[in-house]
């Protein structure tokens, strides 16, 4: 992550196309704020577009707007989303989700720097920062358009493969309002984050809700599927000391913090476990 924002550093104030990769929930709607909001566009509008939730037939009035009189509806103009992002950025969400004859459309927008509103005949300036992501293979594109759209290319690791974030972005959501304990982090960092850190966040806003001290216990989380607990010991090399207290910490977390049912499922005393929880 720190290579990866140290590139984008360097293209803050470039007006290159900035194409952003990774799985779902992963951050990548995040990433693309924060390039506006650190360039040289900053003072201008960034606007969105989800290119996977409007539909086909919308997408061009969308994109480009109408003159009044157009259709039926179009009781007066409608100014689309590329003249509304003039001298921001636009930011083209799912950009993989685009039917082809809109790529073709949107890719000589982009290469003349203008385009004309639907029903139309004046030429609008096409002045804005380009900055797509996707979450599928993006070689469903047509080339030229990739090749466009593709000058930098930053691809966000999934948050397994980020453990050493884990704890760092937890805290961040939990804004100071509460710590995190030690047995909550190590649970978290043992979970395999399938939605990434939108599940992360949602997991946090949750449990800080939930948990009534001033510390999110592992008793405040929500069921989650860590998977084979020795499995993932022995591929992230943990000592024998370490594996048991990720165990203890699970089955306190399951048993809601009651230190007596947990010593019986662990088969130890409930003196020996409170010996445990404080060497841990």
């Amino acid at each position: 992550m720190r290579a990866l924002l140290d590139t984008l550093e360097k293209v803050l104030d470039h007006d290159v196309s900035i194409l952003l990769l990774g799985e779902s929930g992963s951050g990548k709607d995040f990433l693309a704020k924060t390039i506006h909001a650190r360039g040289a566009r900053r003072d201008k509008p960034f606007v969105h577009i989800d290119c996977s939730s409007i539909p086909a037939e919308l997408f061009e009035s969308e994109l480009f707007g109408y003159e009044k009189g157009t259709f039926t509806d179009a009781s007066a103009r409608k100014l689309g989303k590329l003249e509304m992002a003039r001298g921001g950025t636009v930011y083209f969400d799912e950009i993989a989700a685009l039917a082809p004859p809109l790529q073709a459309k949107l890719l000589r927008a982009m290469e003349e720097k203008r385009f004309t509103r639907l029903g139309g005949h004046q030429s609008v300036p096409f002045d804005a920062r380009v900055i797509s992501s996707s979450s599928a293979d993006p070689s469903a594109l047509r080339r030229d358009l990739f090749y466009r759209i593709n000058v930098v290319t930053a691809t966000i690791p999934p948050l397994r493969e980020r453990v050493a974030d884990i704890a760092r972005l937890a805290r961040a959501f939990l804004a100071r309002r509460k710590k995190l304990a030690h047995d909550t982090v190590a649970i978290l960092e043992d979970y395999a984050w399938p939605g990434n850190v939108r599940e992360l966040r949602n997991v946090i806003e949750r449990a800080a809700i939930v948990e009534e001290s001033d510390t999110v216990t592992p008793a405040a989380l929500p069921p989650l599927d860590g998977g084979d607990l020795v499995a993932t010991a022995a591929r992230r090399r943990w000592t024998l000391a370490e594996l048991e207290s990720r165990y203890i910490a699970e089955v306190l977390r399951q048993t809601k913090g009651n230190m007596t049912k947990a010593a019986e499922i662990l088969g130890i005393s409930r003196k020996t476990l409170w010996q445990k929880r404080r060497r841990a």
